[in-house]
Formats: C-alpha cells, sequence, structure tokens
C-alpha cells in the first residue's frame, strides 16, 4: 500500500491510502455461487506479515515474509474427521517471495469515479477497468476520508464484474463489505500457534497458492489471476483440447 505522503492527487483527490497496519472485518459475497464468507484481518507492512481468518476464526492464515528464506504462509484449518486440526505450510521461493497479504485492493491504479451515498455518509467511489484477451474486468472502490489532512481512508464496499465479449455475458461477479477498519493491530496477532507440525499442502503443486492464500485473487485487480493460470497444467493434465475459442471460453468459465 502506498503511503499517504507519497499519494498522487487525481483530480484534486489523493488515492485512497489505508495505512501501513490496519485491522478489518468483512463479508466477501459470490452471488453465482449464493457463497457468503465472513472474515477478519490484520495487515502489517512495515513488519513484512499479514493474517486473515475465515469462519469464525476456525481456519486461520498466516503469511509471514520473515520466516524462513523466503517466507512462509501457514493454513490452520479443520479436517476430516471434524475433530482434526491441521496446520499447512507453503515455503516461498527467490522467484516467489512470500509477502503480507492485503484484504483491500491497492487503489494506486484506480481512478475517481464519483461521491456516492454509502453506509449513511459521502463515498467516493474509485473504478478500475483491465482487460486481456475476450474479458473486461471492472472494480470499483467505495471509501470515505477522516477531517484530518492525509488521514487513512476508510473502506466500505470493494466490487468486481466481469464481462467476457466473445460470450456476450457477464461471467464473474464478487464483492466485498467492509466493517470495524481501525489502523491499529495487536502484534500476538500474526504469531501462528504452537503445537502443530505443519506439513505441505497437498497435490497438485498448481493449487498451492490458492489453498494457502484463497483471498489474494479477489482483491488482485490483475487480469489473469492465479485461479485462471491453473487452467493451462489443467488442460495438459487431462489432455483437454477444443473445438473453437468459443469452446474454450466457456470450459475455462466452468473450471474456474
Amino acid at each position: 500500500l502506498v503511503c499517504a505522503a507519497d499519494a498522487t492527487p487525481v483530480l484534486g483527490r489523493t488515492f485512497p491510502d489505508f495505512g501501513k497496519m490496519y485491522h478489518v472485518k468483512g463479508v466477501l459475497s459470490l452471488p453465482h455461487s449464493k457463497i457468503e464468507e465472513p472474515f477478519e484481518a490484520w495487515y502489517d507492512l512495515d513488519g513484512n506479515r499479514s493474517r486473515i481468518d475465515y469462519r469464525n476464526s476456525t481456519v486461520r492464515t498466516f503469511q509471514i515474509g520473515n520466516d524462513l528464506d523466503f517466507g512462509a504462509i501457514y493454513k490452520i484449518t479443520p479436517v476430516i474427521p471434524p475433530s482434526d486440526i491441521k496446520c499447512f505450510q507453503l515455503k516461498g521461493t527467490k522467484d516467489d517471495p512470500i509477502e503480507p497479504q492485503q484484504a483491500i485492493p491497492d487503489a494506486q491504479s484506480f481512478e475517481f469515479e464519483k461521491m456516492e451515498d454509502c453506509k449513511d455518509a459521502q463515498c467516493e467511489v474509485w473504478k478500475k477497468v483491465t482487460e486481456a484477451g475476450h474479458k473486461k474486468n471492472t472494480y470499483r472502490l467505495w471509501v470515505t476520508r477522516g477531517e484530518a489532512a492525509y488521514s487513512p481512508a476508510t473502506p466500505h464496499r470493494f466490487e468486481m464484474e466481469g464481462f467476457n465479449s466473445l460470450l456476450g455475458s457477464h461471467n464473474d461477479k464478487y464483492s466485498i463489505e467492509y466493517s470495524d477498519f481501525c489502523t491499529q493491530s495487536e502484534p500476538d496477532v500474526f504469531t501462528p500457534p504452537a503445537g502443530f507440525t505443519c506439513e505441505e499442502f497437498p497435490d497438485p503443486p498448481e493449487e498451492h497458492q490458492i489453498l494457502a492464500n484463497p483471498f489474494q485473487d479477489y482483491v488482485n485487480t490483475h487480469p489473469v489471476s492465479h485461479a485462471h493460470r491453473m487452467f493451462g497444467p489443467f488442460k495438459e493434465k487431462f489432455n483437454r483440447q477444443y473445438e473453437s475459442e468459443k469452446e474454450h471460453e466457456e470450459r475455462e468459465n466452468l473450471f474456474l
């Protein structure tokens, strides 16, 4: 995240900055799948660490950039049978080190769109559009500001809507509603619980990033996500071939 002092004005407004440390709660909604996933997140840029919990903290993920040689992700999660709790570990590499995971999108590449009523306040709406092939994704972020100059912004909502021009349909949509945002966090929340022997994630390897850090694709505004990159290995593994580009797009949407 950019610090406020470095923020660049856009139409007289600085990009929303959420600070180098924060704690926030929220709900991730996937309407096509009828899923609503509550979460709680802690972020500490200077400490090179973050944590995101799901399902009332029954699933906990820790992204610790200073562990081992290139950082590590730890995931504490129930497994079958339900009484068992396991720890899985994903080690960073020189080419792909582990970094703190933001729970709020980096708004430096967004553009100010408009002011809009939200949650009994006037929100700034920031917008970003990305295109890759036939896919066009539109992202919007709703924030409010404090009265003091360069005070951190407060996130209220983030929304993504994807459109596929080849299929002529909206192929993806999700939103995040934020609450209880504050720019402080207790240092001990970033320490994974003791007493676990962490093991590697199960195969296939290309799914490890998604299993270890499922939140990354939802706040990453890059047009090609980790989930999209998994479709290539899937096609190779099962020797999938498609008769047309349109069928390829349809199969990829089903895969995701």
